[in-house]
């Protein structure tokens, strides 16, 4: 790294733990990968969990081959906010590596955040911390929950936020230091379009995600009846609590037959479902607990070159822009008509599907989310040396 641009005041790499309970494997660090290849200047180390399921699959710590990954145990509870990391390799990687900076990729009020912050106070006080968050519904804590989110947001260098919302939100938190909107990404090579269909071949619609209340299975349910003369077939990839009251429904309604239940699937395997769909939809709706965060599935849909259909709900908008087509949520009519529409229209599906590619190139590419990435790192180090070089002028005087 030349020393000109060198924000740490030496000739060495800025080295960078990267603390993220689900990068696991290759496939599900693409994020912490584009890092390493893409910034020289980077010397990245990442910790994970041993364990954690993901998307309704268990996947375990795999190594990686392009920098050390420390696995640590998840103690106390598997939710995501209440768990803690067994703090011995914690405590190694952090003597072992000495980061100039943790990239911490929890929320300000999680256990593991407030347990990582002491541990780093401890062996290495001052450290800058950048966090990545995606919360987009403001929500007051009880104690001590509330007590560690401040804390938190003190302590704190910077963030960076997945949408508008989750910004928003830090905002009204009281959080007033830097704040990048650096979304996820999504590996365009993995993700790609597919070959194109036969001419007259009956087209799929494809759902991917977690079947849970609020993602709008009802709805979807509803909009395909109004469509039952019309010619499709429907790939759902994905399971959760919500997948047998669809599928009871659809039955009910004579639609069962033609619903492909892909189930919960690896990751690595989710790329192969995309390029069979013909139309993408997420039909989330906004409920006490959800509001869409960011939704990765339309990013991956738009890389592999499907045409995707939105709702309003919470950053769903945001992330398609003009590269689909939005209808209000909780709308069962208007969700039947775009999607009636997208069937009929072969020239506004390849439309679509060439503008979502484009657009998952230019603003979801995990070099572009990379090269954000950096920046940001920059923007903190140059700050904290600043700062450094203030107070001990200070002290001297």
């Amino acid at each position: 790294m030349p020393e000109e641009t060198n924000q740490t005041g030496s000739n060495e790499r800025l080295r960078v733990l990267r603390i993220a309970h689900a990068s696991l494997t290759p496939a599900l660090r693409e994020r912490e990968r584009a890092l390493a290849k893409e910034c020289a200047d980077i010397d990245l180390e990442v910790l994970t969990t041993t364990r954690w399921r993901e998307a309704g699959v268990d996947v375990y710590a795999t190594a990686d081959d392009l920098f050390q990954v420390s696995p640590a145990r998840a103690c106390l509870s598997n939710h995501i906010q209440l768990f803690a990391y067994d703090p011995r390799p914690v405590v190694r990687a952090l003597r072992r590596h000495r980061p100039h900076l943790i990239d911490l990729n929890h929320e300000p009020y999680s256990i593991a955040c407030a347990e990582i912050l002491a541990l780093a106070d401890w062996l290495l006080p001052g450290v800058p911390v950048v966090m990545q968050v995606a919360q987009n519904i403001l929500r007051q804590y009880p104690p001590p929950v509330n007590w560690l989110q401040s804390r938190a947001l003190r302590r704190i260098a910077a963030a960076y936020a997945c949408s508008e919302g989750a910004r928003e939100v830090l905002h009204a938190k009281g959080f007033q230091k830097p704040i990048s909107i650096i979304p996820f990404g999504v590996n365009t090579e993995t993700f790609r379009p597919g070959t194109r269909r036969r001419k007259g071949a009956t087209l799929t619609i494809g759902f991917v995600g977690r079947m849970l209340p609020g993602k709008g299975l009802g709805v979807l349910a509803d909009a395909l009846t109004k469509l039952a003369s019309e010619s499709w077939r429907l790939l759902l990839v994905g399971d959760g609590p919500e997948r047998k009251r669809f599928e009871r429904v659809l039955a009910e309604r004579a639609l069962l037959d033609r619903a492909e239940f892909a189930g919960a699937i690896p990751y690595e395997k989710v790329a192969d479902f995309y390029r069979r769909m013909d139309i993408f939809v997420m039909p989330t709706r906004t409920t006490g607990r959800i509001r869409e965060q960011f939704g990765r599935v339309l990013v991956e849909a738009m890389a592999s070159g499907v045409p995707v259909v939105g709702t309003t709900c919470g950053a769903i908008p945001e992330v398609v822009g003009d590269a689909g087509l939005i209808v209000s949520e909780n709308d069962p009519d208007a969700l039947a008509e775009t999607l009636r529409r997208l069937l009929a229209d072969e020239t506004l599906r390849e439309r679509l599907a060439r503008v979502g590619r484009e657009r998952a190139e230019q603003n979801y590419s995990w070099v572009r989310v990379a090269a954000r990435t950096q920046a940001l790192f920059r923007q903190v180090l140059k700050a904290k040396v600043a700062t450094d070089l203030t107070q001990r002028w200070e002290v001297a005087a």
